[in-house]
């Protein structure tokens, strides 16, 4: 997985609305854990990028607007997009444990699709 599908990945089950105590319920939060270091990981790639690639004033103090945003002049934003894209396109930068269940209920079949694609989701075998 890339760090890009990762991310949109920890999103989807940051989102995801699920029912108490259930298997899906556990598999979501032992898996977004997991991702705990990923996500620290990810943040401090994207601070660095900014930092390297923002404005600074003649002393070299960063620049940030009245909001607290870094601020980039053109040439600089646009290397920091493509560091940015660069950075997505890699493997994860920290590798974490998908927990799987079984258990679906409830959830949309396009969402149940994608989690079972990315492995948080597994179908049970039918016995005869």
């Amino acid at each position: 997985m890339k760090n890009k599908e990762a991310f949109e990945f920890i999103n989807v089950l940051m989102a995801l609305q699920v029912n108490k105590e259930t298997k899906l319920e556990h598999a979501k939060n032992q898996t977004l854990k997991n991702a705990a270091k990923f996500i620290e990981h990810y943040n401090d790639k994207i601070e660095d990028l900014n930092i390297e690639y923002c404005s600074t004033d003649d002393k070299g103090n960063i620049l940030r607007d009245a909001k607290g945003n870094f601020v980039f002049n053109k040439e600089n934003f646009r290397k920091l997009s493509l560091e940015i894209k660069r950075f997505l396109d890699e493997w994860w930068i920290v590798p974490f444990e998908i927990v799987s269940t079984s258990d679906g209920e409830g959830l949309e079949p396009k969402v149940l699709d994608y989690l079972k694609e990315k492995g948080l989701i597994r179908s049970l075998k039918k016995t005869v």
